[in-house]
């Protein structure tokens, strides 16, 4: 799984995490505004570094507080070794007090019996407080300085980094961060003021997916902050050279563990999605029934595991395509199978119950999938760069053009056949064949040299869409379809070739799947004034197109409805459910009355999902953005409107994906987003437009 212990294993096998804090809380002065600001800080350092639900991430404090004289903190240096630290230390030195800058440039930290006039002798230089974390051995150091004029720091540690090696004053791991200017003092709550705003931020709008942020984007989310709160941001001291490095002693408090391991998250099953089935079954009449989403389906979920499971056969095809129509499940029944082959998911506790129950020849085994890659929007070199990544292949040197592409492709077939030495057979799932950059050209520069390689040839299982025409693909399908069943087909010296194998998910049996699906969301319902079998079958044939995610919108807009009975006996949502998504969202619209969600501006949202490219758009700030020039108009407050639109039933509506280290959003549907991009009339009209 993308845990925080990969992350660690680059240092050993253990990691010392430890935050040690110099701080000055009481000058004897009887400041008590100054004492109550301190005590603050202390608190917003273990919101961010000792919460307990950062887990294996958290930190062990280290605090030298009871300090007077310049000695005690001498002494306090000594006893925690802080300079000989070793590599394996991750290590976050906050110093927070009076500071004050010398006229011969030095900073200094001030103690309560510093004498300003004999500042050498009685305080203590700052730069060499924070020599000792950057000079030590320990590859992961922040340190911050919450002083008056802090950066004046700067001008000795300039001169101290560079008498360390070259690797050491450039390593990005090793950085530092000044809450003040030169000449600039400051206010004794600004920074818990200021990390509080970036926690709110990484939890809410940033939604980044890594365990780590890198100081660069640290830097990013505290310029953010300051922008929100109205005030100064910190400055870098030093390592501000915008590194992607991902930083020990910067956790991420946004974070959510993914289901899966990396390289197969993008085509596994949501978090959310799971845990909804969980609870589902948690709450089924009988304890032994595991829950729709691990018994459903069971031919193509059979005959899928099947395959995973089966090794290399002679005269049979290594090559699986999975087809359907939209909204027929096709992604669905491939999530579940890389979810389920995923070993971290299959050891995670909380579905080790469902697992005992779902239906044996319905499970792959384990491991049996190594990269899940989806390809919408991406170009061959994309998909390649995710597949080569996945399997820790090393990638060629940086080059443009198709001679790049040829060398990426060189790269994965070498890697395949190192793989293949060992005796293992690689397979590769990539979904949404049809949502890539260009298809067509995609299979003569990936997937037909997979499948025709000589040694190291990979099981192959691709996603594709296709739609039925009185039983038969539709005509603007069969090019795509047809040039990928030849692409698969593996060519023998012997008159017979071997197809491919393909399953489709909008066979005769789907229309009882989407009625039993629908029976699965509904029969928790405490409303008895329906019978939950005759309303799923009716609401299925209402349909107009055989699609589950009609489905799931219809059932959750009843599951949720304050009396599920009446929104059954109201025939203009019976109108709306007829026609399909359209209907089901401009339902949904029309009935937005909350004020931080209005029909415009869940429309102007939607909208904006819609002309995303790439995976999906991401939350702040580029969605509030997006949407302000869409309604061309500010939003008051852009990032409740999010959270209000995230926490309603509209959330139903997209499908979330994972894009340079953040989450991003996008429509479940490809025919909704049109509607959104074109016609957005036919969803919902203003009134006083109307």
């Amino acid at each position: 799984m993308n845990s925080a212990k990969e992350d660690d294993s680059l240092l050993g096998d253990r990691v010392r995490r430890r935050l040690v804090t110099i701080a000055v809380l009481d000058y004897g002065d009887e400041d008590t505004e100054f004492i109550e600001g301190m005590k603050e800080q202390l608190q917003a350092l273990d919101v961010w570094w000792r919460a307990p639900d950062l887990g294996d991430r958290r930190f062990a404090p280290e605090q030298a507080l009871e300090l007077q004289h310049c000695w005690d903190l001498t002494n306090f240096l000594h006893e925690i070794d802080l300079h000989e630290a070793p590599a394996e230390d991750a290590i976050v030195l906050f110093i927070s007090g009076h500071g004050h800058a010398g006229s011969g440039g030095s900073h200094y930290f001030l103690l309560p019996k510093t004498q300003l006039d004999r500042l050498p002798v009685t305080a203590y230089r700052t730069a060499d407080l924070v020599l000792e974390a950057i000079g030590s051995h320990a590859e992961h150091v922040l340190v911050i300085v919450n002083t008056c004029q802090a950066h004046g720091a700067d001008i000795d540690l300039s001169q101290l980094r560079a008498d360390l090696s070259a690797k050491r004053a450039n390593s990005p791991t090793v950085v530092g961060l000044a809450t003040t200017d030169i000449r600039t003092t400051v206010g004794v709550r600004n920074l818990s003021h200021l990390l509080a705003q970036v926690q709110q931020q990484l939890r809410t709008s940033a939604q980044l997916t890594n365990p780590y942020l890198s100081f660069a984007e640290f830097l990013e989310q505290l310029n953010l902050a300051a922008e929100a709160i109205e005030c100064k941001p910190p400055k870098a001291l030093f390592g501000s050279d915008g590194s992607s490095a991902k930083h020990l002693c910067l956790p991420n408090p946004g974070y959510q563990p993914a289901l899966v391991a990396p390289e197969r998250s993008q085509v596994a099953t949501s978090d959310a999605d799971m845990r909804f089935w969980i609870s589902r079954a948690s709450g089924r009449p009988h304890r032994t029934d595991p829950g729709w989403y691990f018994s459903g389906r069971q031919p193509l979920t059979r005959a899928l595991a099947d395959f995973l499971r089966d090794g290399p056969l002679q005269g049979r095809s290594p090559s699986l395509i999975i087809t359907g129509t939209a909204g027929s499940g096709k992604s669905a029944v491939i999530g579940r199978a890389v979810t389920l082959s995923d070993s971290g998911f299959r050891a995670d506790p909380a579905f080790a119950q469902a697992l005992v129950h779902t239906p044996t020849e319905t499970v792959p085994p384990v491991g049996s999938v190594d990269v899940a890659v989806r390809a919408r929007q991406r170009s061959a070199e994309g998909v390649i760069a995710a597949l080569l990544d996945g399997i820790g292949g090393k990638p060629p040197t940086s080059r443009q053009g198709q001679d790049h592409l040829a060398d990426m492709r060189e790269a994965l077939l070498e890697a395949l056949h190192d793989i293949a030495s060992t005796g293992k057979t690689v397979t590769f799932v990539i979904d949404g064949l049809d949502e890539a950059d260009d298809p067509y050209r995609l299979i003569p520069q990936l997937i037909a040299p997979l499948a025709q390689t000589r040694f190291g040839t990979p099981k192959l299982i691709i996603g594709v869409r296709s739609h039925l025409t009185k039983g038969a693909p539709a005509a603007d399908d069969t090019a795509l379809l047809d040039h990928l069943r030849r692409a698969l087909t593996i060519r023998l010296l012997a008159d017979a070739d071997i197809p491919p194998l393909e399953l489709r998910t909008d066979g005769p049996d789907t229309v009882q799947d989407i009625q039993a699906y629908l029976q699965a969301l509904l029969d928790d319902i405490d409303d008895h004034s329906f019978d939950v079998t005759e309303t799923a079958g009716r609401i299925t044939r209402h349909i107009p197109a055989v699609s589950f995610l009609d489905a799931r919108i219809a059932g959750d807009q009843i599951r949720e409805a304050d009396h599920p009975g009446n929104r059954l006996n109201d025939p203009y949502w019976w109108d709306s459910l007829g026609q399909g998504l359209v209907g089901l969202l401009g339902e949904e619209l029309r009935g937005m009355n909350t004020p931080e969600l209005p029909p415009e501006t869940a429309l102007g949202l939607l909208r904006a999902a819609a002309f995303a490219q790439g995976a999906g758009i991401p939350w702040g700030p580029i969605w509030p953005a997006v949407t302000e020039a869409i309604l061309d108009r500010p939003l008051p407050d852009a990032d409740a409107a999010i959270a209000a639109l995230r926490a309603s039933r509209l959330v139903g509506y997209f499908a979330q994906d994972a894009e340079d280290g953040r989450i991003v959003y996008r429509l479940a549907h490809e025919r909704l987003a049109e509607v959104l991009r074109d016609e957005p009339h036919r969803l919902y009209v203003p009134k006083e437009r109307q």
